[in-house]
């Protein structure tokens, strides 16, 4: 299969890799270029512009950072409206509100053009393990389609009849996972403030109903101070600022959101923004003067 590959960011080049070792066609194009080298390393051809990813492509993929960038490499010239074929299906992967995936995949519509939204759950590790979940929006056929390519990193694949389900669907996720990783921090500080190693904590809660592989992977890394970024702190702001302008949206309160929020702008304000979301927990440690050991 011909793949258009539109973004080579964390995510996209994980995408990219596994896609490649699958044996497909891949162009790539990334606003940086030199990002878009361990990919060229593999075999992908580089394109210059969205649109030159997209002309020859069975399926354009573009996983960007928001949603301002999902629309400049789509509808502004050279993007990938403008070029991609009638036989094609562009796959937004880029996580975004309800309202903007509805309202891209009406452009496309009122072009004739096939569009699939379907934003994921999991990181790099996933892509590589090939265990990701995509939450795929759309026509049956055109998700078909793209499914083709998605089995070389996704080992799940829900589906929904428009491009505001699979969106809404991610934020939701997303919020939860800024809430799980909040208490994570604070119930071992909690501890270690406390005079109890928080490994025991940990212990404990893999062991009951508590157990979820988050808190195993990400206390292990809090424990041994590993901030090193799969999901930028900065990305984890973004999504729970587009899931609380869909709450607007909705007329629906968001109470734990909003401190979540107020905590992560603190992060980004300290410094953290290109750290791992669990660099979150250093705010909670700022705030009593203590570090999680």
């Amino acid at each position: 299969m011909r793949i258009g590959l539109v973004g080579a960011g964390i995510m996209g080049e994980a995408m990219g890799r596994r896609l490649l070792a699958a044996g497909h066609e891949m162009h790539v194009y990334n606003r940086t270029p030199s990002k878009a080298q361990p990919l060229l390393d593999h075999g992908a051809i580089l394109a210059r512009t969205p649109a030159m990813a997209s002309l020859s492509s069975d399926v354009v993929i573009s996983m960007v950072s928001d949603p301002v960038a999902v629309a400049s490499v789509s509808l502004e010239v050279d993007g990938i409206l403008g070029a991609i074929q009638g036989s094609a299906v562009h796959c937004d992967m880029s996580t975004v509100t309800p309202k903007f995936a509805s309202q891209m995949a009406q452009a496309y519509a009122a072009r004739d053009r096939r569009f699939v939204h379907a934003p994921v759950l999991g990181g790099k590790k996933q892509i590589a393990d090939g265990t990701l979940i995509v939450f795929a929006g759309g026509a049956d056929p055109d998700i078909d389609q793209c499914e083709n390519a998605w089995r070389a990193f996704a080992s799940e694949i829900r589906r929904f009849p428009n491009a505001s389900q699979p969106a809404t669907t991610k934020l939701a996720c997303n919020m939860l996972i800024a809430q799980m990783i909040l208490g994570l921090g604070q119930s071992l500080l909690f501890a270690s403030k406390g005079g109890v190693d928080p490994q025991i904590v940990l212990d404990i809660v893999q062991a009951s109903n508590l157990a979820a592989p988050m808190y195993a992977s990400k206390g292990k890394s809090v424990l041994g101070r590993n901030f090193t970024p799969n999901f930028f702190v900065r990305h984890m702001l973004k999504d729970l600022n587009l899931a609380a302008q869909s709450a607007v949206d909705n007329g629906i309160p968001q109470p734990m959101n909003s401190i979540a929020r107020e905590l992560f702008v603190a992060a980004l304000a300290q410094g953290h923004g290109d750290e791992d979301y669990l660099a979150v927990i250093k705010v909670l440690e700022s705030l009593t003067g203590a570090t999680i050991s």
